[in-house]
């Protein structure tokens, strides 16, 4: 090999070396997490790709999917009420009133409304869940389900899935960001 080809070999390896160096962050610091939350950040990860922030604690991803941004936490191991499990928080550009978004807490605490940003968040262990919930939130807003049948048919489409039943409330949101 002449002198000539040695920096360029050098700057392609360097190059190499530094493409990997998010992936190796980004696994590193869930490398340290704890368990349920180490799971569900490498389900995103693989169905995602590189996150656009990483933190110690918080993995963020923008404008992946039909979402404005999803984020899953390291928390703590310690179980005080199956909320602590919600780990994965995925949001959607959707313009609500404050009327709206009083029916929409009253339907789940899984919601978070931002009627300033015009986003609605849904909180839980997995995208499913998520899903379901924002997808659920839809048909409140557009009148076609109360909040009091938004809750019976979560439980309802819940016992589906946990019975190995699919349900396309829980694989794709039925709306895109309003």
């Amino acid at each position: 090999m002449t002198n000539f080809h040695r920096p360029a070999l050098a700057a392609i390896l360097m190059l190499s070396a530094c493409s990997s160096l998010p992936h190796k962050v980004a696994d590193g610091v869930v490398d340290g997490w704890n368990p349920p939350s180490a799971a569900a950040a490498r389900r995103l990860l693989a169905l995602y790709g590189l996150p656009d922030d990483v933190t110690r604690n918080r993995l963020t991803w923008n404008d992946k999917g039909a979402f404005k941004r999803i984020v899953v936490w390291n928390h703590p191991l310690r179980y005080r009420s199956p909320r602590d499990f919600d780990l994965i928080e995925e949001t959607v550009a959707y313009p609500t009133t404050r009327e709206q978004a009083a029916e929409l807490v009253s339907f789940s605490p899984a919601l978070t409304v931002d009627t300033g940003r015009g986003e609605i968040s849904a909180r839980g262990s997995r995208e499913a869940a998520n899903l379901l919930t924002l997808n659920l939130a839809d048909e409140v807003l557009r009148g076609r389900k109360t909040s009091a049948e938004a809750r019976t048919a979560y439980l309802r489409i819940l016992d589906l899935t946990a019975a190995g039943k699919s349900s396309p409330y829980t694989e794709s949101l039925f709306f895109i960001g309003r």
